[in-house]
């Protein structure tokens, strides 16, 4: 007991100590960077509600924070930026609203948010099951804080890094079936589609196959539970929240693949998008109800098939996507060392790649819309290409060269 007590006290000092030193780091850093606007929203809100005791969800409230952002309220075609998160995944950022200075609360959600990075990492070798080299670790673990996928949604403040963690742990949780963990887990994870919600549905569709009905029933209950003291402690908030998730969705915040496609093909962009969406949609449920009953390496192989394969889907992509990416990079990075021994010069120089990212995001034009598109549709191709090795491992002789 007492050495157990001693481990505690270690780790809760060096946990201390590691969210000092990144508070010091992201403090110093933060006033110089731009962004921040997924924190700001729900920061404000959380301030609004404890100190003014204001409904955080109506349009006056909205008012406030695009002049904040915009340095007016927003026109026809702007984003509003209304809150739109439940009020009891708000409780988790009360924490930071106790903070006036917004550079330091920032700084703080963002050391929380690079732990959170750190363990999607760790999660998606995990999970892979890759035995990664010392080069190869140093190297993911660069791209995952600084290359453009993984530094601008922590830029950004963008809660998505979260959701990436607890879903991954919901993979986990699936796996060894527990239920009760994988049931709260689920209640904490974000359903918008831009956030890793195909991920989510197909968790709920393998629950539902799966018949394990407890999962639900455990979720459910929490939910009820979860509610119920909220609207104890604010009950006029869900309407208000309805109306401002309602707001959101009609202007939309990201890229749209056929809005992308019109920069280049102006008179067929449109036409190719909606192929291409009914297309992908007709491949997720194939692969969908094939992975009913197969193997666990299956499983992770559609999980990140439904990552990779959503900005096809008619669904407005942002940089919450973004932290999501890092776990199929991994399986596809297992896959190629698996399957060709010689090949490992590959891994090191796809992460440089992954690196210069930031040179297409600083030169070339529509810099973001290639970015939304092309590393997905990379990984999507690569998916693919590992599908039946993954799935079914042929035995060739090409394989061993």
């Amino acid at each position: 007991m007492k050495k157990k007590l001693k481990t505690f006290v270690r780790f809760t000092l060096f946990l201390l100590l590691l969210v000092g030193v990144l508070l010091a780091i992201n403090y110093a850093l933060t006033p110089k960077l731009l962004g921040g606007e997924d924190f700001l929203v729900p920061w404000m809100g959380a301030r609004t509600f404890l100190f003014e005791h204001n409904n955080p969800y109506t349009s006056d409230f909205s008012e406030e924070i695009q002049i904040e952002i915009y340095g007016h309220s927003a026109r026809d075609g702007e984003y509003p930026y209304r809150l739109d998160i439940p009020f009891h995944l708000l409780f988790f950022y009360f924490p930071f609203a106790l903070i006036k200075d917004f550079a330091l609360a920032r700084a703080l959600w963002m050391s929380f948010a690079e732990m959170a990075l750190f363990g999607v990492g760790l999660l998606s070798i995990y999970l892979a099951d890759w035995k990664i080299s010392n080069l190869n670790l140093t190297l993911f673990f660069t791209a995952l804080f600084f290359s453009f996928y993984g530094f601008y949604p922590l830029l950004a403040g963008s809660s998505a890094i979260f959701t990436a963690l607890i879903l991954l742990l919901s993979l986990i949780a699936f796996r060894e079936k527990w239920d009760e963990i994988l049931g709260i887990l689920l209640l904490f994870s974000s359903i918008h589609l831009q956030n890793g919600g195909l991920l989510f549905f197909f968790l709920l569709f393998l629950i539902i196959t799966s018949r394990r009905w407890r999962v639900l029933s455990i979720s459910a209950m929490s939910l009820i539970v979860l509610l119920g003291i909220t609207l104890i402690i604010f009950p006029d908030w869900m309407i208000p929240y309805a109306s401002s998730l309602r707001a959101n969705l009609r202007i939309g915040q990201g890229f749209l693949l056929s809005e992308t496609l019109l920069i280049w093909r102006p008179d067929d962009g449109v036409l190719i998008a909606k192929i291409i969406k009914w297309v992908s949609l007709l491949l997720l449920i194939f692969e969908w109800r094939a992975v009913r009953g197969c193997e666990f390496k299956h499983i992770l192989w559609v999980a990140s098939l439904s990552l990779v394969i959503t900005p096809f889907l008619g669904i407005r992509i942002s940089p919450a996507l973004y932290p999501f990416l890092f776990f199929p990079i991994a399986l596809t990075f297992k896959t190629v060392e698996d399957r060709w021994k010689r090949a490992k010069w590959f891994i090191p120089l796809a992460l440089f790649m992954l690196l210069s990212t930031w040179g297409v995001f600083l030169f070339a034009p529509h810099a973001l819309e290639i970015l939304a598109f092309l590393f997905p549709f990379t990984l999507l191709l690569a998916l693919y290409w590992m599908r039946w090795w993954l799935v079914r491992p042929p035995r060739m002789w090409a394989d061993q060269l």
